[in-house]
């Protein structure tokens, strides 16, 4: 059974589960985030792939800028958020080599986001749950609850090919 399914996309009874905790200011999790967005919307579309995303709010000081924006999104629009997540890791080195003042205007202006109160009992959630599942760094992705490190243990060839392996 999959804990916390705030930011889900496909269907909940797909035979493939694919879990990533990831953290927006991890240069690997933005080559994870890339590759799973090539790969997994094929598999998504016919059924046979949910995909969680868990924002992991590993407090690591490299990581803290993920967690500022973390706190900016809405989980009750998880598209609006796919998108807003997909533009930053895209542009992650010019924010996230930024400081905090110029990161929240910038979430508040070009993404028309506010703090959201509610997120933080989610990122309580998260984090509590990376801690029962022993996750020791970002992105740490599940299949089918099987653990890898990316890019250490899974790539995006074997991403695919272990969901093959599965549907």
């Amino acid at each position: 059974m999959v804990e916390h399914a705030f930011l889900s996309y496909g269907d909940k009874n797909a035979p493939v589960k694919v879990e990533v905790f990831l953290n927006l200011a991890c240069p690997y999790c933005a080559t994870f985030f890339e590759a799973a967005d090539q790969i997994l919307p094929a598999f998504i579309e016919k059924g046979q792939v949910q995909y969680l995303i868990k924002h992991y709010d590993k407090p690591r000081e490299m990581l803290l800028y993920g967690t500022l924006v973390n706190l900016f999104f809405d989980y009750q629009k998880p598209d609006k958020v796919y998108g807003i997540m997909k533009d930053l890791f895209k542009n992650q080195k010019q924010w996230s080599e930024s400081d905090s003042n110029s990161i929240k205007k910038l979430l508040t202006e070009k993404y028309d986001l506010e703090e959201e109160p509610d997120t933080i009992e989610l990122s309580l959630k998260i984090t509590e749950e990376a801690i029962k599942r022993k996750v020791k760094m970002v992105p740490t992705v599940f299949i089918n609850n099987s653990e890898f490190q990316f890019p250490v243990e899974i790539d995006a060839e074997n991403l695919q090919a272990e969901i093959e392996k599965r549907v």
